[in-house]
């Protein structure tokens, strides 16, 4: 995981990111499966749709996380979907305004635990490319899938 501080809002676009499809989300679960549906649709149209299982595995672990745990005054989170350049991958980013709490991964030792094993699926369905970026105005938390 890498942690970066920005002085722009979380999500700003890195240069040559190619397309970018954001929607903002009330703050509750049922979010979660239009936000599948809205990932899949993007990826078929960007000829991504072989990473859509991964992709959208990733998704549902970050928007859960900012569901869950974010303090949003407005009650609602934001994700970003970016076609990657290259090879073909996508950098989904989950928008929230609570800069005070950012994800961890949990020690293993806990395995008995059927709670908190959803950043470990992020971690290996990204290859370990997924962060957090902290702005003026909360934090992205995002996860590159790529072939």
């Amino acid at each position: 995981m890498h942690e970066t501080t920005s002085p722009a809002s979380p999500g700003t676009a890195p240069p040559g990111a190619g397309d970018t499809v954001a929607h903002r989300w009330a703050q509750t679960p049922t979010c979660v499966g239009q936000a599948r549906r809205t990932l899949r649709e993007t990826l078929g149209r960007w000829d991504l749709a072989d990473l859509a299982d991964d992709s959208a595995l990733v998704l549902s672990e970050l928007l859960t996380n900012a569901i869950e745990h974010a303090d949003n005054p407005d009650r609602t989170v934001g994700t970003c979907f970016r076609r990657l350049p290259g090879k073909g991958g996508v950098r989904i980013e989950v928008l929230d305004a609570d800069s005070g709490r950012l994800p961890r991964v949990p020690d293993p030792a806990g395995g008995e635990d059927v709670r908190g094993r959803g950043l470990r699926l992020v971690e290996l369905c990204t290859a370990q490319r997924w962060g957090i970026v902290l702005g003026a105005t909360g934090k992205s938390v995002w996860g590159e899938v790529a072939r």
